[in-house]
């Protein structure tokens, strides 16, 4: 049976390295260079485990960590670290990990067994809502961006943008066609950074203020 897993590991020698000891296994992977990327990723691809290199997650921000606190959870998952002097991968199994092995054994006994899954919060779907939203909670007129949501579920949506959001914890928007106008402040739960990567630009988000009414109305229209 074929396994397929992701690897958070920004690029150079250690993600060869970790690329080239997968390959002995016959194990599919799927690189990402951050924890924003990974959540991106795994909302809709389906995995059946995790890897992560111990440097990239020491340098991740804590809002990054947060989020993928989520993820340790529900996947098997190991911490990678490169020995540049001798070349040897060490490892250090957690989350839903049974060992502390190799990663051969990680990606034989807890992968092969895990059944494929992707992250999904909530159910989503393609609705374009009209939004206008900001960095701060004041919403200074002139610093608003216009945009659009690209899906949306009971909990979130991810909106279009080519700002950089990276370091960014927290967004107030507008959505147009609630009647309530009132801001609603959220949590950016993953980045798409412009240029960087085929997919479209912009910002995984989940309600974190929201008025009953105004949830109330969002979801009979997430339901049409």
């Amino acid at each position: 049976m074929s396994v397929k897993v992701i690897l958070v590991c920004k690029e150079g020698a250690a993600r060869e390295a970790y690329l080239n000891e997968t390959k002995k296994n016959g194990v599919e992977v799927d690189t990402v260079s951050s924890f924003g990327e990974l959540f991106q990723a795994m909302i809709t691809n389906p995995y059946q485990g995790v890897l992560i290199d111990l440097i990239t997650s020491m340098k991740a921000s804590r809002e990054e960590k947060g989020m993928a606190q989520e993820i340790l959870d529900v996947f098997p998952l190991i911490q990678l670290k490169l020995d540049n002097e001798t070349g040897d991968i060490r490892t250090i199994s957690y989350g839903s990990s049974s060992g502390d092995g190799s990663l051969s054994d990680f990606l034989d006994n807890d992968c092969r067994i895990f059944t494929s899954r992707a992250i999904r919060l909530n159910a989503r779907k393609s609705i374009n809502f009209n939004v206008v939203m900001s960095k701060e909670e004041h919403m200074n007129e002139k610093l608003l961006e216009r945009t659009a949501t690209i899906n949306a579920s009971q909990g979130g949506c991810f909106l279009f943008s080519s700002q950089d959001w990276v370091n960014t914890p927290n967004v107030w928007l507008i959505i147009s066609e609630l009647q309530d106008k009132s801001p609603i402040q959220a949590d950016i739960r993953f980045v798409a950074s412009w240029g960087k990567r085929m997919v479209i630009p912009g910002i995984g988000i989940s309600f974190k203020q929201i008025k009953p009414s105004q949830l109330e109305e969002l979801t009979q229209k997430y339901s049409l």
